[in-house]
C-alpha cells in the first residue's frame, strides 16, 4: 500500500521543494553565505574613465572569491572581473553604475561555480573583517591628509624606503618642523606648515605604509602631514661682519657665486662666513656646503624665504640654503672691487682661460713650472716667471709659467676668474680651473 501524507507531512515537503528550486534559479555565486566578507552588486568597471577598485590588481587561471579575499584582506572591499581578475580597495564612487547581477555572468576560472564579473563588469564585496587603518599616533600632532599634486606640500629632503613608516619619516625630518609620508614609501620634509586650502579628506589617504601595513602613507597625490617636531628654524640678520641679503635660485650649471667652495658636514653661517672673510659675499646650500663671491650674479633669482629651510649641518637652529636654493649674506663694509692688474712689469694682462690637471694651459718644454703659496699675488707670479713669454694665477695660490699658450685653453667669461689672491684679497687670481693670464708684450699668438 503506498503511503499517503498527513497535512503537516505534505507542507514540509512542498517548503523543501519551493527552497531548492529557488535556489537553483539565483544566479550562481549569490546564494553563498561567507562571515569574512558580503556581496554588494555588479557593478559597471569603471566611473568617469576610472577603475572602481585600483589597489592590488591581480589575475590568475585560478581565481576564485576566496582567492581574491585573501589577497585583498587589508582593504576593505574587492571586486572580480573577467573570470579571472581581482582589485582591492577602501572605497569606491559613491555614483557607480550597478547593473542586473546577471550581467555578472563570466565564471571564476578557479571554480566554475562562483562568478567572477564579466567584461568591463565587477562584481565588488565588502571585507567584514576589516579595520579602518589610521595615520601613526606620534608625540607630534597629526595634521590630516592633504593634496600633494603640482608644488610639493613638503619640498624639502626626500626619502624613498621600502621599510617606510612614520616612525622613520619622523627621524628622518628631526631637525624640520613638519614632515608627511606620501605613496606608501616616500617622506618629506619643511619648516613651513602645509596650506589648508590644500587639506583633503582622510580616506583620499588610504596606502598602507611599505614597513607597517596597518600604518597609512598617504596615496597618490595625497600626503598625511605632523608637525612641529622643532620651531622652525630662521636666518639670522647679522653673521659676523655679514648682513643677511636673501634666499637665491643657484645651481651646478650656473653659480650665483664663483668664489671658493667649501664643504662641511658640520657647517655654519659662522664657518662659512670666516671662509669667505675676505669676500663680499658669501652663501650656504643644502646644509654644508659653502660659497663665497665678490658679487651675485645676475642669473642668481631672488625667492620666498621659505624655500631656504634646510638647516646647518652643524646648528639646526639656523638655516643654510636647500636643494638648488643660497642663503647669501653680504659684507657689511665698503669693499673696494678686486680687480687684475692691466700690467706688471713687462707683462700685460690677456684674458680668463680654461685650464686642467690633464691639460694644462700653460707649460714649459711639455712640462709643468709652478709654483704654489699662500701669499701668492699677481706681482709674486710674474717674478717667479720672469724669462717666460707668459705666466698665469689660479686658484688663489697657484702660479704657472708658459712657453707657449696651449691650444686646448679655451677664453672664459671673465667673471669665471673670481678667486681672490691669497696674498692680496684686492687681486683675482683665477678659479678652479680657471687662469688669469698675462703675457710680455712681443709674445707670439697663440
Amino acid at each position: 500500500m503506498s503511503s499517503v501524507l498527513s497535512p503537516p507531512g505534505l507542507r514540509a515537503a512542498t517548503s523543501f521543494l519551493c527552497l531548492a528550486m529557488a535556489v537553483q534559479a539565483l544566479p550562481r555565486g549569490l546564494w553563498r553565505s561567507e562571515d569574512s566578507f558580503t556581496r554588494q552588486a555588479c557593478f559597471v568597471s569603471a566611473h568617469d574613465e576610472q577603475r572602481l577598485l585600483t589597489e592590488n590588481a591581480s589575475s590568475s587561471e585560478s581565481m576564485t572569491v576566496e582567492a581574491c579575499a585573501a589577497s585583498c584582506s587589508s582593504y576593505q572591499y574587492f571586486g572580480l572581473e573577467y573570470g579571472r581578475e581581482c582589485y582591492c580597495g577602501n572605497s569606491y564612487p559613491e555614483a557607480a553604475v550597478s547593473v542586473a547581477d546577471s550581467e555578472c555572468s563570466f565564471s571564476c576560472s578557479g571554480d566554475s561555480t562562483q562568478t567572477c564579473g564579466a567584461g568591463n563588469r565587477i562584481e565588488i564585496y565588502r571585507n567584514n573583517n576589516w579595520t579602518p587603518r589610521t595615520p601613526a599616533a606620534l608625540e607630534v600632532p597629526y595634521l590630516g591628509c592633504f593634496k600633494d599634486e603640482g608644488s610639493r606640500v613638503l619640498p624639502n629632503n626626500l626619502l624613498a624606503a621600502d621599510d617606510m613608516t612614520a616612525e622613520k619619516c619622523a627621524q628622518h625630518c628631526s631637525s624640520y618642523a613638519f614632515f608627511g609620508v606620501e605613496y606608501g614609501r616616500e617622506c618629506w620634509c619643511s619648516n613651513n606648515a602645509p596650506e589648508p586650502s590644500l587639506a583633503a579628506p582622510e580616506a583620499d589617504c588610504s596606502f598602507p605604509c611599505a614597513g607597517n601595513d596597518t600604518q597609512i602613507c598617504g596615496a597618490s597625490g595625497r600626503i598625511n602631514v605632523w608637525g612641529a617636531l622643532v620651531a622652525p628654524v630662521e636666518s639670522p640678520d647679522e653673521v659676523d661682519n655679514f648682513n643677511w641679503l636673501g634666499c637665491f635660485t643657484d645651481n651646478v650649471g650656473s653659480r650665483s657665486l664663483l668664489g671658493p667652495v667649501f664643504h662641511a658636514e658640520d657647517m655654519t653661517l659662522e664657518k662659512c662666513a670666516a671662509n669667505c672673510a675676505d669676500y663680499g659675499y658669501f652663501g650656504v646650500e643644502y646644509g654644508t656646503q659653502c660659497f663665497c663671491g665678490n658679487r651675485l650674479r645676475e642669473t642668481a633669482e631672488e625667492v620666498d624665504q621659505a624655500e631656504c629651510a634646510m638647516p646647518c649641518g652643524g646648528d639646526n637652529a639656523n638655516v643654510c640654503g636647500d636643494a638648488n636654493r643660497l642663503t647669501v649674506y653680504v659684507s657689511k663694509d665698503c669693499r673696494v672691487d678686486p680687480d687684475r692688474p692691466t700690467s706688471v712689469g713687462s707683462f700685460q694682462y690677456q684674458s680668463c682661460r680654461t685650464d686642467s690637471v690633464s691639460s694644462r694651459a700653460l707649460l714649459v718644454s711639455n712640462e709643468e713650472r709652478v709654483l704654489r703659496a699662500d701669499d701668492m699675488t699677481v706681482e709674486k707670479c710674474a717674478e717667479f716667471c720672469d724669462g717666460y713669454p707668459y705666466f698665469g694665477v689660479e686658484y688663489g695660490s697657484q702660479c704657472f709659467c708658459g712657453d707657449q699658450l696651449s691650444n686646448t685653453s679655451q677664453e672664459a667669461p671673465e667673471e669665471e676668474c673670481a678667486y681672490l689672491c691669497k696674498g692680496n684679497p684686492l687681486q683675482l687670481c683665477g678659479a678652479a680651473d680657471r687662469l688669469n693670464v698675462y703675457a710680455v708684450a712681443t709674445a707670439p699668438d697663440s
